[in-house]
């Protein structure tokens, strides 16, 4: 092989990874941001649709201490996104300061908030 032909082939390999970079999520501050509010007592009007709230607030006595034990957020590793129904979900791993790492969904965004942000485990 000509070094010429070497040059060429080593250019686009790294052309071709650079092409395909990682998918970036785009709700990991918005999720910090409610982990934060519901740990202090309180659901984030400006970032829940009216039903995400409505859940939100009834099951606020049972999670804030729940997330306020957890502590406060480490990491939040974006996993995948999907649409569904013409819209972006996106899954998270998120690491506590105490507790183990759960996965988290958020996603639904409609005029500024979200329709959906809910844990299944583990």
């Amino acid at each position: 092989m000509r070094p010429g032909f070497v040059a060429i082939g080593a250019w686009m390999i790294a052309t071709a990874a650079t092409a395909q970079t990682a998918e970036q999520g785009q709700y990991a501050g918005q999720l910090r941001a409610i982990f934060t509010a519901v740990a202090s007592g309180t659901c984030p009007a400006d970032l829940m649709a009216d039903g995400l709230l409505k859940a939100y607030q009834d099951q606020l006595p049972r999670m804030a201490p729940d997330l306020k034990a957890a502590g406060p957020v480490k990491t939040i590793t974006f996993v995948q996104a999907e649409q569904i129904s013409g819209e972006r979900y996106e899954q998270y791993r998120v690491n506590f300061t105490n507790g183990a790492p759960s996965k988290w969904t958020i996603g639904g965004l409609r005029n500024g908030k979200f329709q959906s942000v809910y844990s299944l485990g583990d």
